[in-house]
């Protein structure tokens, strides 16, 4: 089971991920390495929202990403 401060942890990092996804692709960055990135990131969610360790976090801000 998860620690209190990890499941913080894990939500920081998920909220982080969102907000990257939400503001899209850097200007610095190629389409390609976007789409990988994007890929990668939508991957980890999937599989962090289906955790069993979350309580009352709102996760509700990755179902569109994730859809």
């Amino acid at each position: 089971m998860a620690t209190t401060e990890q499941i913080a942890h894990y939500y920081e990092g998920f909220c982080k991920v969102v907000d990257n996804m939400n503001a899209g692709k850097p200007e610095n960055m190629t389409q390609a390495s976007w789409e990988i990135h994007k890929k990668l990131n939508i991957e980890w969610l999937k599989r962090i929202v289906t955790e069993d360790f979350w309580t009352d976090e709102d996760l509700t801000i990755a179902n569109s990403l994730i859809e």
